[in-house]
């Protein structure tokens, strides 16, 4: 095994569950992805936990790969480290004093009504926002007189959870659709008075009202998009792959995989698509996907990896949903181009490194 050296080592700060393998069972697959990029860059890949960088040490227990696997090697913390974890404030701080570069912070809370208040700043992307409000029983009214339907969500909210969907079925009358367990859903009409369901969901947590857009569909059920956008070895924003994510019925408005969602690649569902041709419509969908990411790269300390959800409605426009910094890759269970995707997720924040010591070396 080549010397480790100090200005050549990408530190990769991985969860708890994937070092814990290294330790019993060895390489994994996700491990392999990283090593084979840091191979290919020429850095020497170093695996640790968040817990191990301990402030005013200077020296971090890793996993190096050896002839026999990998081995725990006690070395100096690397001069850029890549997390796929949430370092703590004193971390930080410890890691910019000592002149160390890390990237892909958390980037800030996760708030889909501050994200939104934040893109609505730039005058190119305001039309890419569905219409949105901070919830109330006033400005929900506000919002039924304007729209035929309307979608219910908490602001911090994830995976689908909490989400309830208004939709005017008459003249005076409201069809409300709300979960009550995970893939559960209970149906109530009403007219004018707002539901005690939804009254006590304002007031247990912050939700935002947003016009529900009339998604394109594949064979009857609609989709959204999920689209990864990473920096890479150029230091340029890149998309790495696209995900689409089909509600499980025609009926269903959510999408998400935890709520019964099928999970299909971008080829799958635009190849034959009636109203989608599938080059001019990805070309479309990663040019907004990647301003999107310069612009939220302004108000964010050094991120790398953004996992967006965007839609895409009947007429082919462009929406932003939201977006989760270090979006979940998990194990290769695909095919073809999806593998190839899968693989660019793990190559481009490593060839990001790369990219970072050169401009160390030639600023």
């Amino acid at each position: 095994m080549r010397h480790i050296e100090k200005k050549e080592t990408i530190g990769i700060i991985l969860p708890d569950s994937i070092c814990d393998r290294l330790a019993v069972e060895g390489s994994q697959i996700n491990v392999r992805a990283y090593q084979e990029a840091a191979d290919q860059f020429m850095l020497t890949a170093a695996f640790f936990k968040v817990k191990d960088i301990q402030p005013g040490r200077p020296t971090v227990k890793a996993w190096i790969s050896s002839e026999n696997g990998y081995e725990q090697r006690t070395m100096p913390l690397p001069q850029i480290l890549y997390s796929r974890g949430f370092l703590s404030r004193k971390q930080q701080r410890f890691l910019t004093e000592s002149g160390i570069i890390f990237y892909n912070h958390k980037g800030f809370k996760h708030d889909k009504y501050r994200m939104h208040t934040m893109i609505m700043k730039d005058p190119e992307l305001r039309h890419s926002l569905p219409r949105t409000a901070k919830a109330d029983p006033a400005v929900l009214k506000t919002m039924m007189a304007s729209y035929d339907s309307v979608l219910l969500k908490p602001v911090n909210g994830s995976l689908g959870a909490g989400i309830m969907h208004i939709e005017k079925i008459s003249k005076n009358s409201w069809r409300l659709d709300y979960q009550v367990k995970r893939k559960q859903w209970e149906v109530e009409t009403f007219q004018e008075e707002i539901p005690e369901v939804i009254l006590k969901a304002f007031d247990a947590r912050p939700y935002l009202i947003q016009e529900k857009i009339l998604l394109a569909t594949c064979k009857g059920r609609p989709f959204d998009l999920r689209v990864v956008v990473q920096r890479n070895h150029t230091g340029n924003w890149v998309v790495a792959g696209i995900l689409c994510k089909v509600s499980p019925s025609k009926d269903q408005f959510i999408t998400n995989l935890s709520q019964g969602g099928q999970s299909l690649s971008f080829e799958d569902v635009f190849t034959h698509h009636p109203d989608f041709p599938l080059i001019p419509t990805r070309d479309c969908i990663e040019q907004k996907a990647v301003q999107l990411a310069r612009h939220i790269d302004r108000y964010a300390e050094h991120i790398a990896d953004i996992a967006f959800d965007l839609a895409l409605d009947t007429s082919g426009r462009v929406y932003f949903i939201e977006c989760n910094f270090r979006g979940r890759y998990g194990n290769v269970r695909y095919k073809g181009k999806r593998l190839e995707e899968w693989k660019a997720k793990h190559t481009n924040p490593i060839g990001y490194a790369r990219f970072l010591y050169n401009q160390m070396k030639h600023p």
